[in-house]
């Protein structure tokens, strides 16, 4: 009788969610999964897709090139669904907001004085930048500064979209 009772109990654990074997509930759609959410850098194991959903894609589809989608990331901000493109680029990552000359950029400085650029190849390629670097003389500087949202992201990359 006690085993008994041992496998029923065990049972109705795994089947109302309680227990050992409860597992975390899941979401598929996008929109309910920000709503929960909030705001998130990247959706986490809660999310399951099926696969991105037609919506999501929709705002980088050029009449021209429809095939020329590379890759869609998004994240949620206070409960909306935000989308950025991935073009061969880390244009959808974080921004680096370190301020501090990295050696090649000093390096490139002194063999280019007071160039108006200094090539992305030099600066780094790991993550965007949130910073346009120049060489005053044979020192690097910041040009212009790019605009980032409240969870620096490059604000201009990221579109906020929803199904019709």
């Amino acid at each position: 009788m006690r085993s008994l009772f041992t496998i029923v109990a065990g049972f109705v654990a795994l089947t109302t969610g309680t227990g050992a074997g409860a597992q975390t509930p899941t979401v598929t759609d996008p929109q309910a999964y920000c709503r929960t959410a909030g705001t998130v850098d990247m959706p986490d194991r809660q999310f399951t897709p099926d696969k991105t959903p037609e919506w999501m894609v929709a705002p980088f589809v050029n009449p021209q090139y429809p095939r020329a989608i590379y890759g869609i990331s998004w994240r949620c901000v206070s409960g909306n669904v935000l989308v950025c493109q991935n073009a061969q680029s880390p244009s959808c990552l974080k921004a680096n907001t370190d301020r501090t000359p990295t050696p090649g950029m000093r390096d490139f400085c002194r063999s280019n004085s007071n160039s108006p650029v200094i090539p992305r190849v030099v600066m780094g390629t790991e993550r965007m930048l949130a910073y346009d670097w120049i060489c005053r003389g044979s020192e690097p500087a910041i040009a212009k500064e790019t605009r980032l949202d409240a969870q620096g992201f490059v604000a201009a990359d990221w579109k906020r979209v929803s199904p019709k």
